[in-house]
């Protein structure tokens, strides 16, 4: 049987099964009570990017999530479960509480999850070849984000500074006719393989275009990544500038 990835803006795993492992242990694991707030910036990230691979994400966010917080899956409404059972839920910014599944994000994903991991994987090569380009200089190398050193190429994150990666695939979606129109297909037809690749080659080719002109790399370490506060994907628009 071949491995399913699971693969986010800053976060990856090898399998369905790790990336539930993964938020499980921020749930039973990370010293949270019921009734508290999700505190820890990468925590808080992970559970952002998960979330924004949820088949129901607009309906999640609505106006956008404020924090994220630990309570009894009991209170959730038409939720029949044992009276100890715990989950994620979101506090958005109007105020409304709605509860959260992290397993539906990873095993159901949306049209738009499944198209932003083919597009990542159709430039993989090209931000590994800036990875290794930067460490190959022989100087320091520096983080994008803080100015400080990032020695360790296994920790050195490749970023997208401005636009972000949501909003550069985003306008590259709204180009083709939306998520719906970006086919997705096995990276390697017949190969067990990670990832995925958009099944239209010419598409593929228009979206390799698309990078090379608006994709503007930098290098962070990994936890630095994961703080990064997430952008609105409509903040950058195409223009005759760009």
């Amino acid at each position: 049987m071949v491995s399913i990835p699971v693969v986010l803006d800053n976060f990856a795993w090898p399998t369905r099964s790790a990336a539930e492992a993964a938020f499980r242990s921020i749930l039973r694991n990370s010293g949270y009570a019921v009734g508290d707030v999700i505190t820890d910036p990468v925590h808080h990230q992970m559970l952002l990017e998960v979330l924004d691979r949820h088949p129901d994400h607009l309906e999640k966010i609505g106006p956008g999530v404020e924090e994220f917080f630990v309570a009894r899956t009991r209170d959730a409404s038409g939720v029949f479960v044992g009276a100890n059972a715990i989950g994620i839920w979101i506090r958005r910014t109007d105020g409304d509480e709605i509860d959260f599944s992290y397993r539906t994000a990873i095993h159901q994903p949306s049209p738009r999850s499944d198209a932003k991991e083919a597009l990542r994987t159709e430039v993989d090569d090209r931000r590994q070849a800036f990875r290794e380009h930067r460490f190959g200089t022989g100087e320091t190398v520096l983080s994008d984000l803080s100015g400080v050193p990032t020695g360790d190429v296994r920790d050195a994150q490749v970023i997208y500074l401005a636009p972000t990666w949501g909003q550069l695939t985003y306008r590259f979606a709204e180009l083709e006719g939306g998520w719906t129109r970006l086919a997705v297909a096995p990276a390697f037809a017949g190969v067990a393989a990670v990832g995925s690749r958009l099944e239209d080659r010419d598409q593929a080719t228009r979206w390799l275009a698309f990078h090379a002109q608006y994709a503007d790399l930098g290098l962070a370490s990994a936890s630095e990544a994961a703080r990064r506060t997430q952008a609105d994907e409509l903040g950058w628009a195409i223009s005759s500038d760009n």
